[in-house]
């Protein structure tokens, strides 16, 4: 039986495309989020037993394998054996590198004896199973299986699908304020079942280092702790101007009172490798070279005056303590973080900032215009030597990383003082051009703030009850997104990456209201970068929220609702310490 495996398996796919045109009526359709290429509804379901065995035949197949079996034994208690060869009751994962397919896309078909996957890599194979689990009850996303009689089954259908982007991230700020390495995993997870593949770990702040550095303890010792939770940082609360946080509102308060935290190495690995099993490629942020408050106060000696700020700010905002890139000591340090960096993380790109940095030090700064004289850094247009300084850093730390194998990634503002050749460009400001990465023929990803930054309220309403940073980003507009900027030439649409939903963390002292703004908004952002654009409907999008809606509430995601109840709590206190 196993010797005709393949075969039945191509004649499987031989059938599934071309696929039944979608019908006019979505309603009948099975409710998976982003919306996949082309799916067909047939008639029969597929029902998973305690002897529904997952097949993988090849090596690289097994660890998808071992992954969905585990999910699955968590949310029902079957431990399905995993075989290489079966063909009734079983979940068929099955490997074809020579597939004339998308690297991570996928052709899926179930039938009332069997689920088969087909797909050109593991990537391909585990987002099928995504869509397996989403065609499943809500209560495959619990995280705990309980005594009920739910019949784990899902209807028979036909899916090839494919993603439009190939980055599809999300980015979170620890920097402002520290989540703990379980609710990291657990917000991972959950972006998994969204197909989203990027994080972007943004790990240093003017408010907090929280990145264990063996060669510099003093950041993590010193840099990680602050008196106290940001405050006053809710301008447009009710009453207005005054919505302090209060101790209860976050756990991480150390024995001498002080609040914050950072990740050991140790807890780098764990997490990396957490989320490479759901393959998403963590990518750190090392903030260079402003938002480095926190950097200087445990090394003061590399900015321009040598002197440390007076402690770590306790409000949002942009600060003038930067580092100096004057001093040949500056690039050592620097270096020296990055080279412990690049050991922990194992993605082809790092981000390195370069947004928001005050040029003022700069201007008085003996080194720093002793390196823009020997460095020929000269004012151009609207370009000031500082501006070209700033593109001098950001170069010299492209070099380095280069050498390590490895690309830079940083917010727009590098654009000021000339892009540096290679470096891919992260647009984040809706008031500037985002195409004059691909023009300059560099790599764009959008973050473009009115749409892709979720720390902003879903409705005026919630200002009542929560932190909300910015304007406010209701449902409709986070859909209507579109990662390929206006008036962009198609031959250059291939510098689009694709695209990245961002979330600050200044007004989120827990990981509770990190949730509540994350989803189920991500699922615009999962739909945005994945889906074709002409399979874009949001009257659909909204009845396939309300089944995600049911799998958040599974999960135990604190996602907002999609109609706020009366007396609404968005998260629990914490027990005061």
């Amino acid at each position: 039986m196993r010797n005709l495996l393949p075969a039945l398996t191509c004649l499987l796919f031989s059938l599934v495309l071309p696929l039944a045109a979608a019908p006019k009526d979505k309603r009948s359709e099975p409710a998976i989020v982003p919306v996949p290429n082309a799916c067909s509804v047939q008639s029969g379901k597929f029902v998973f037993k305690p002897t529904t065995q997952i097949v993988a035949a090849s090596p690289e197949a097994v660890g998808v394998a071992r992954y969905f079996q585990k999910e699955i034994e968590r949310a029902t208690g079957m431990k399905l054996a995993i075989e290489k060869g079966g063909i009734n009751n079983a979940v068929i994962l099955r490997l074809k590198p020579s597939e004339k397919m998308h690297d991570e896309g996928y052709k899926l078909e179930v039938a009332g004896t069997r689920i088969t996957i087909l797909a050109k890599t593991p990537a391909g194979l585990f987002y099928g199973l995504q869509t397996v689990r989403q065609l499943m009850p809500p209560e495959i996303y619990r995280r705990k299986a309980e005594k009920d009689k739910i019949e784990w089954s899902l209807p028979c259908v036909k899916i090839a699908d494919a993603p439009r982007f190939k980055w599809r991230g999300v980015h979170l700020d620890c920097g402002r304020h520290f989540y703990s390495k379980n609710e990291l995993k657990k917000i991972i997870d959950a972006l998994s079942w969204h197909k989203i593949n990027r994080f972007h770990w943004h790990l240093t702040e003017d408010q907090g280092w929280r990145i264990e550095i063996k060669k510099y303890p003093k950041l993590t010792k010193i840099g990680a702790w602050r008196s106290n939770l940001l405050v006053n940082e809710c301008p447009d609360s009710e009453p207005r101007g005054h919505y302090p946080l209060e101790k209860s509102d976050s756990p991480f308060w150390d024995a001498k009172g002080q609040y914050g935290g950072f990740y050991s190495q140790a807890d780098v690995k764990e997490i990396v490798a957490y989320a490479a099993e759901r393959f998403i490629t963590i990518v750190p942020e090392i903030e260079i070279p402003g938002h480095s408050t926190a950097a200087l106060l445990a090394y003061p000696e590399f900015s321009c005056d040598g002197r440390p700020p007076g402690g770590l700010p306790l409000k949002g905002g942009v600060f003038g303590k930067v580092y100096c890139p004057g001093k040949e000591e500056t690039f050592k340090f620097l270096t020296g973080i990055l080279d412990e960096v690049t050991k922990l993380f194992p993605g082809e790109y790092i981000h390195i900032g370069g947004d928001e940095c005050p040029k003022g030090a700069w201007k008085n700064c003996p080194d720093c215009q002793k390196r823009i004289k020997t460095e020929k850094l000269v004012a151009e247009g609207k370009r000031t030597a500082e501006d070209k300084l700033q593109s001098y850093t950001i170069d010299r730390i492209r070099k380095f990383l280069e050498k390590k194998g490895r690309k830079i990634i940083a917010w727009d503002e590098i654009t000021e003082g000339g892009i540096p050749k290679g470096c891919t460009v992260m647009h984040w400001r809706e008031y500037t051009d985002a195409k004059i990465a691909p023009n300059e023929g560099e790599d764009l990803i959008v973050a473009t703030r009115p749409s892709c930054y979720y720390n902003w309220g879903y409705d005026k309403a919630d200002r009542k009850f929560l932190f909300s940073q910015g304007g406010i980003m209701p449902m409709k507009q986070a859909y209507d997104f579109e990662p390929i900027p206006k008036g962009l030439s198609p031959k250059l649409e291939k510098h689009v990456l694709g695209a990245q939903a961002c979330f600050w963390g200044e007004k989120a002292p827990n990981a509770q209201i990190v949730e509540f703004h994350f989803f189920p908004r991500m699922s615009a952002m999962s739909e945005a970068t994945w889906s074709r654009k002409e399979d874009r409907n949001w009257a659909d999008f909204q009845r396939r929220v309300e089944a995600q809606q049911a799998r958040y509430k599974a999960a135990g995601i604190n996602a907002r609702p999609t109609q706020i109840p009366e007396n609404y709590k968005p998260y629990k206190k914490y027990r005061k310490n």
